[in-house]
């Protein structure tokens, strides 16, 4: 039995986290500059969306409750992670993004 572990991201306080850090490391690049880079910064996230919200599993049919519910705490922990994966890799991105139009401009 194979089966889909959706995670969407409802931790509000974690995006809004982002965004403080993306609208600090843009703000002295000219607006429509910026909002090129924040689209470029947008394409890396959904890039990578699939590998951080969704896990796949195969368990025997019979798999009690306990196991399953053991599975679903790792999961979560392992989901939690690669959220922290996910912000460190947008923050490098940043400021490779800003280095680059530094560089051009």
């Amino acid at each position: 039995m194979s089966k889909i572990i959706n995670f969407p991201m409802q931790d509000k306080a974690n995006r809004s986290e982002l965004e403080k850090v993306i609208d600090k490391a843009l703000a002295n690049i000219p607006e429509r500059d910026r909002k090129r880079l924040k689209f470029e910064l947008i394409k890396t996230i959904d890039g990578y969306d699939s590998f951080f919200t969704e896990w796949s599993i195969s368990l025997p049919k019979d798999t009690d409750k306990q196991t399953l519910q053991q599975l679903y705490d790792i999961a979560h922990r392992e989901h939690a992670r690669k959220m922290r994966m996910l912000a460190d890799i947008v923050k490098l991105k940043i400021e490779s993004l800003v280095n680059a139009y530094q560089r051009h401009s």
